[in-house]
């Protein structure tokens, strides 16, 4: 037998499947100001609210979806981050010290729960000035962070300084390890200064690594009408998508696809799983479609001639058999014998239906079976959701125990206190487009169902509004029971139609908070239909045929192909081949694929009709099976180099399935045509199976791949930085392995020599590239630019300014004559302009060390030399000091 797969493509994307969730409550602002998600602890700190005045004073904050709303004369026009359009949070830098928190996670600054001890998590935030007036980084903010309950904590990306206004948004990460369960992150603002020091930020996140592949499933068992009904649903919860799903059974050859739906299998003992973008793969054995007892009509379609009459026998279900007739003027029915004898005079119709037990089809209903068998957009809290975590889940006996401030029930199944039910912390995001439940089931076309469930609130406030969506159809809103742990249960009728899969989705339609917490148990969904089968009798005629059908083709490897006998077959004729080569059975017509030679057949039927000699004719194929002609590729290579794929050389009928391993993984491949490429990985290649067009075929064949030691790419160091005609330093490898060769160009054409060192020029700004050469193999290459500046000036690092006419100037010798266009300026410590000079003449007025005609204490005090000289790519910058003369 064969698996009868069919796909379906699922409603709901889920974010927290395949990439990090975002474990910070309204990073984004845009559900609410402090309380949701965060909290505001710093004197000086004040909110302003509309309408706006257009000015603001230190410490305001508001927000926004533009910083000019709130400071229309010195705050720049700006969208947020996350959209553009969106809320952000904008601040009028504090002058208030002692590290004010203007964020602290958590709805009350409790921080954020549910961490995993030791692993590195990453926080990070989008910050921008939003001052029209800032003029040196002194005036800009200066971000501090606190984590409580962290180690090795790591600023991995940006600086604490928020950008410039034209560099916009920036992000900042850092990374740590919880040394607790609950972690508290608080920012504030280390810049106190009333000058610029104005800024937004928006889209704060924290994610955790990307947890380990893993899934949960839910089945469908048989209907009573098709043995070959099962359902199976595979839902990821881990790992990197995409994904490539598996189920292995009955079968030797896998079903795979990329959608976890398996549609139409057959009774049997599986092993379902996925494989992920990083080759991880995940499995559970010993999942089991059951083999039912199905409502059976023997025989099934006939034709009779007039006058004739025939037996048909109900078996299978539960018995308790009712027939009917479609011809309604037709006597003795109904009729709830298992076994009728009919002589209709025209073509009619015969139903026979069998009350049955209608299951459930929801898998683990109660939730006894734990966190299993459903989809969800929320985040799973286990043991506990100490925080009030929104948009979270638990699955557990009692509520109290998850969140102190929920209600102590018990479950609806058992009531016993050991009974579980899902426990439900709404959401407040996403206009209430989350669903914490789903779940795919198979239904039969065209039959009522009845789906309900019973829900319970647990808080008291803010009550929870649950919408159940079928195949993204709207059944309905319900409000949760405003009792305290009283159960209510809510009930909707729906019609199947033509679909064969209802994909059931619970969302909470409630998105303000506090409160909107409650829980679900016991859902439902069952047959409102009783189980039934048809015959239809037709009236035989010599002109009619014998309604015999024959599969259009079939392959080698299939076994015995059974006709299909229709209405108008009459038994007792004898079968027979036209073409040479097929080996078919003369009375019942089953043909032998392994018997049989390849090719396309006239087979004709011949027998007795109504008392005539009637021959009908039918036409089948049978396909080759595809093969493996030749397998090529395959040898020692440098790791980095470009070498041709291992190829397979395949007869058959296009498209091409190749199924395979890569060392031990799993892997497929679908081409068009031959020759296919399978890849140029290394590793050991085992080739499994190969599907054509039309069949499937086992092969057998492996190849390795085997990559040498390489070298690493090189790194380089020395100068990068020289004046033109200034005395060069020999580039050095820091990591050396084997012979180095030097090239003046990334294709490695212009070859410039070999050896350890390499002297740069120094006329010319140039770019060197280096590859090491080590085991017959060249690494990958290394490069490093070396800058040659028109410049000819000495910039000291000190002067004695104490008047007695030695080293009293800061001089810049020649910079006026080889820099006519140059400006100078000095800054102190607190980012204050203390010197400027006349553009292209600071040689006849260097600076004295002083400010205002006022001698300046000795520190240190920081320049920037803007050449303005083309081809420069930026100013000179530096730290030049005032010190006593000894």
């Amino acid at each position: 037998m064969r698996y009868r797969l069919s796909l379906i493509i699922t409603l709901y994307l889920f974010a927290s499947v395949g990439i990090a969730q975002n474990l910070v409550n309204n990073g984004t602002f845009e559900y609410g100001g402090p309380g949701v998600g965060f909290t505001i602890d710093g004197s000086g700190y004040n909110l302003l609210s509309a309408p706006y005045s257009g000015t603001t004073s230190s410490g305001n904050y508001a927000f926004v979806d533009n910083p000019q709303t709130i400071n229309n004369q010195f705050f720049l026009s700006s969208g947020d981050h996350t959209s553009g359009n969106g809320i952000m949070m904008v601040i009028d830098g504090t002058t208030t010290g002692g590290q004010q928190r203007f964020w602290k996670a958590g709805n009350n600054g409790g921080g954020i729960c549910n961490l995993i001890v030791g692993e590195t998590y990453t926080f990070s935030y989008w910050i921008r000035t939003v001052s029209t007036s800032v003029a040196v980084n002194g005036e800009l903010a200066d971000i501090g962070i606190a984590f409580n309950n962290a180690s090795n904590v790591v600023l991995s990306f940006g600086t604490t300084l928020a950008p410039l206004p034209n560099f916009g948004w920036q992000q900042i990460r850092y990374t740590f390890t919880p040394t607790n369960a609950c972690v508290n992150i608080e920012l504030y603002n280390n810049n106190t200064g009333f000058i610029g020091n104005d800024f937004a930020i928006d889209d704060l996140s924290l994610t955790a690594p990307t947890p380990p592949l893993n899934f949960t499933y839910s089945i469908t068992q048989p209907n009573c009408t098709d043995p070959n009904s099962g359902l199976i649903a595979i839902y990821p919860t881990g790992g990197e998508s995409p994904y490539v799903f598996r189920i292995i059974g009955p079968q030797p050859i896998p079903i795979t696809n990329n959608t976890g739906i398996f549609q139409n299998v057959e009774p049997g003992t599986y092993t379902i799983g996925l494989m992920d973008a990083t080759g991880a793969i995940d499995s559970i054995q010993n999942i089991v479609i059951s083999t039912i007892s199905t409502l059976v009509i023997s025989p099934g379609d006939t034709a009779i001639c007039p006058g004739e009459n025939i037996s048909f026998t109900a078996t299978g279900g539960n018995g308790n058999f009712t027939w009917e007739s479609g011809n309604v003027l037709e006597p003795g029915f109904p009729t709830t014998d298992a076994t009728i004898n009919v002589s209709p005079t025209i073509t009619t119709t015969y139903t026979v239906s069998a009350a049955v037990n209608n299951a459930n089809l929801i898998f683990n209903s109660d939730f006894q079976s734990g966190n299993n068998g459903f989809q969800t957009a929320y985040s799973y809290y286990a043991p506990s959701n100490p925080t009030g975590a929104q948009r979270a889940y638990g699955v557990l006996t009692n509520p109290s125990n998850w969140f102190g401030n929920f209600s102590s029930c018990l479950d609806h199944s058992l009531g016993d206190g050991t009974g579980k039910m899902m426990v439900i912390d709404g959401s407040t995001y996403n206009a209430g487009n989350d669903p914490f439940w789903c779940q795919i089931i198979a239904v039969e076309p065209n039959k009522d169902y009845l789906f309900s469930y019973w829900s319970t609130s647990l808080t008291s406030s803010n009550l929870a509004q649950v919408q159940v969506k079928i195949n993204g159809v709207s059944m309905g809103v319900s409000t949760v029971p405003s009792q305290l742990c009283l159960w209510g249960e809510v009930t909707y009728v729906w019609n199947s139609g033509n679909t064969t899969t209802a994909e059931i989705c619970l969302f909470d339609a409630n998105t303000e908070g506090p409160g909107n917490d409650f829980a679900i148990d016991d859902l439902s969904f069952r047959s409102q239909n009783n189980c039934s089968q048809e015959v239809t009798v037709s009236m035989a005629g010599v002109d009619s045929g014998f309604d015999i059908t024959y599969p259009l083709s079939s392959c080698l490897n299939e076994g015995n192909i059974t006709p299909v006998y229709g209405a108008s077959y009459i038994p007792g004729g004898v079968f027979n081949s036209v073409q040479q080569g097929l080996n078919i059975n003369p009375v019942n017509g089953v043909i032998s694929t392994q018997g049989s030679t390849p090719g396309v057949y006239e087979i004709t039927y011949s027998a007795s009709l109504c008392g005539s000699f009637v021959t009908d004719t039918f036409i089948t194929i049978i396909r080759p099976l595809p093969g493996l002609l030749e397998l090529t590729g395959g040898d020692y290579y440098c790791e980095g180099q470009t070498f041709n794929p291992l190829t397979l050389f395949v007869e058959g009928t296009p498209n091409y399935t190749i199924y395979y391993s890569l060392d031990g993984t799993p892997q497929l491949v679908n081409a068009s045509s031959s020759p296919v490429s399978i890849g140029n990985s290394y590793g050991v290649y085992s080739l499994d199976s190969i599907s054509d067009a039309y069949c499937s075929n086992e092969m057998v064949g492996a190849q390795t791949i085997s990559i040498n030691d390489a070298p690493v790419a090189p790194i380089i160091s020395g100068d990068s930085v020289y004046c033109v005609n200034e005395l060069a330093s020999q580039l050095q490898i820091t990591n050396l392995q084997g012979i180095i060769n030097w090239y003046g160009d990334a294709n490695q054409t212009n070859y410039l020599g070999a050896g350890e060192s390499f002297l740069p020029s120094t006329q010319q700004t140039a770019t060197y590239y280096a590859t090491q050469f080590v085991n017959t193999c060249e690494g990958p290459i290394g490069e490093f630019t070396v800058t040659v500046n028109p410049c000819s000036i000495v910039i000291p690092s000190a002067f004695t300014p104490n008047g007695d006419l030695d080293n009293d100037y800061w001089e810049l010798v020649d910079i006026d004559l080889h820099y006519p266009q140059n400006l100078v300026k000095i800054y102190n410590r607190w980012g204050e302009k203390i010197f400027e000079s006349t553009k292209g003449n600071y040689s006849n007025n260097p600076w004295n060390g002083k400010y205002k005609e006022a001698a300046l204490p000795v520190g240190s005090y920081f320049y920037v030399i803007d050449l303005n000289e083309t081809g420069v790519n930026a100013p000179l910058n530096g730290v030049v000091s005032i010190i006593l003369k000894k």
